[in-house]
């Protein structure tokens, strides 16, 4: 779709065919405001709930669309812009608004602020910029993601093949367990270091992310995702002619398991198409700390 409409488009388009159906389903009603306000980070909630009830297949689905709709205006998600979108973080450090921008909306998706002087107050120890960076890629075998980290500015690259490498085969598979351990006690110590650091893995789904998550939380770190989207047919292709192609059977598993990570699960996020450049961002800052490059 990218290719025909662009990547700001058919990525919303995405991420909006993602949640809808999420609207559907029974949620506790003391953490639905926080669900929806961080739905709304990456769909317009009017036209979340607008498709949603018009394909309800079910009565139910259809209260539980117009009960989800309740809470979305009452927690202003219906107003135009979102509550937070008026926040400023501008004139601080580069990583630095961004990182305060999305603590901030996380803080005010659990309650626990209410407004732009609130955000301001809650979010006073990240102001300076003091504080490492992960950029974490996201994407199947051969859609550039080793490509496009040679193109940051980081000051370790962490690459889970490499690993393998280094232990004997870039292909075996079957040590992928101790393999990430090494590679997450090297991310460890690298964030410990400061500075930026690539973590080049395929990182899947979000089950893949969360170690890597956790690692860079426990390090205070800036977290960034790095998406790159590129169609099927041409990672075919170009696994075809790749240095080390994968077999046909894992690439399509691959695809099969790619979820992409929506906005907000990370600090920032960025998108990358098929000529390796970013093309879209969560919306919410520059990008990062390559994203003049």
């Amino acid at each position: 779709m990218a290719p025909a409409v662009g990547m700001r488009t058919a990525r919303r388009t995405a991420d909006l065919v993602g949640l809808f159906p999420r609207l559907y389903r029974p949620f506790p009603d003391g953490e639905r405001r926080g669900g929806l306000i961080r739905m709304a980070y990456a769909a317009d909630p009017r036209v979340l709930h607008t498709v949603a009830a018009a394909l309800a297949p079910t009565e139910e689905a259809r209260e539980q669309t117009a009960w989800s709709a309740l809470y979305a205006e009452d927690a202003g998600l219906f107003e135009t812009p979102a509550p937070w979108e008026s926040w400023r973080f501008d004139g601080l450090p580069p990583g630095a608004g961004d990182r305060c921008r999305a603590e901030a909306r996380e803080a005010y998706a659990d309650g626990r602020i209410s407004g732009a002087w609130d955000a301001e107050a809650a979010t006073w120890r990240r102001r300076d910029g003091r504080f490492p960076e992960l950029v974490q890629l996201v994407g199947p075998s051969g859609s550039g993601k080793s490509t496009y980290a040679r193109t940051v500015r980081a000051d370790r690259r962490i690459s889970l093949d490499a690993l393998r490498e280094e232990a004997g085969s870039r292909t075996d598979q079957r040590s992928n367990g101790a393999i990430l351990r090494r590679g997450l006690d090297r991310l460890d110590r690298a964030l410990a270091e400061g500075g930026t650091v690539v973590w080049d893995a395929t990182s899947l789904d979000r089950r893949q992310r969360a170690p890597v998550h956790a690692v860079a939380t426990r390090r205070s770190a800036l977290i960034t995702h790095a998406v790159v989207l590129v169609d099927g047919t041409e990672l075919v292709r170009r696994n075809g002619v790749r240095e080390h192609p994968v077999p046909p059977a894992v690439l399509e598993r691959q695809l099969r398991r790619f979820t992409p990570p929506y906005p907000g699960e990370a600090h920032r996020t960025r998108y990358i198409g098929a000529t390796g450049t970013v093309e879209d961002t969560d919306g919410y800052g520059p990008g990062g700390a390559d994203a003049d490059q």
